[in-house]
């Protein structure tokens, strides 16, 4: 665990990086696109459910959502952040874009803080596909299964008219794809040095109980980064109790 201090880092923010609708309060979440755009007007995302053009999945309660690129800048001063979270999001860039998103959260982490990510285990996925097609079972395509975990989306089905063609556009299909050596190879291109593997919401991270899915638990892979410390023992980060928790 990350050791205790008097003093928290810089502001003490705790930032969730590509949020989706499982933001949770005390946390600054982050999101870009047209539904994260459409979750702050509920009655125009109800009525878009309705009319078809988007799955009634879509139709659900978003927390409060500041609308951040991460693929620039993030608006963050140096060493403003105590704890980055960013789960299922990294698939989804150019493996060059999401070594720039490891690289901006290094430098808005304050020493001691932590990156958490998650991404689908393309181990797990080789596993379970190799596994499968060696014990056959009928009506089972495990061919199917994996591709369909690899890009993201049933990406074979074919959309029947113009509202399914139109749900389509709102997909973001995977872009790459990582074990656990491809993400320790890319924190560590970023410039972090202290990195980890972890369990489904185990680690050195606070409410890893409530921002963590379980839908996620099985088929990701969790990985930890630590900013380096600096030499002050009053600069490290605590990770707060279940009492101080907003």
């Amino acid at each position: 665990m990350i050791a205790d201090s008097s003093n928290a880092a810089p502001s003490g923010l705790k930032i969730n990086l590509g949020c989706g609708p499982s933001g949770i309060d005390g946390w600054e979440n982050y999101d870009w696109g047209a539904l994260p755009l459409l979750s702050k007007f509920p009655f125009l995302r109800s009525l878009t459910v309705r009319a078809g053009l988007l799955p009634r999945g879509y139709h659900v309660p978003w927390p409060r959502i500041r609308l951040v690129d991460i693929r620039r800048k993030l608006p963050l001063r140096d060493g403003a952040a105590a704890f980055i979270y960013c789960s299922h999001v990294l698939e989804h860039l150019e493996r060059w874009q999401a070594l720039d998103v490891a690289k901006e959260c290094r430098r808005v982490l304050a020493p001691g803080g932590r990156l958490r990510i998650a991404v689908p285990d393309l181990a797990w996925i080789c596993h379970t596909y190799l596994t499968a097609s060696r014990r056959p079972t009928d009506g089972a395509r495990p061919a199917q299964a994996a591709c369909r975990l690899l890009w993201g989306h049933p990406k074979d089905e074919r959309p029947s008219g113009p509202f399914a063609r139109w749900r389509r556009r709102f997909i973001r299909g995977h872009e790459w794809a990582y074990d656990e050596a491809e993400m320790r190879l890319l924190l560590h291109q970023a410039g972090f040095e202290e990195i980890s593997r972890h369990g489904f919401r185990e680690g050195a991270f606070p409410d890893l109980d409530l921002i963590e899915l379980e839908g996620h638990a099985v088929h990701s892979l969790y990985m930890e980064a630590g900013r380096e410390r600096a030499q002050a023992s009053d600069s490290s980060v605590h990770v707060p109790s279940r009492s101080s928790r907003a």
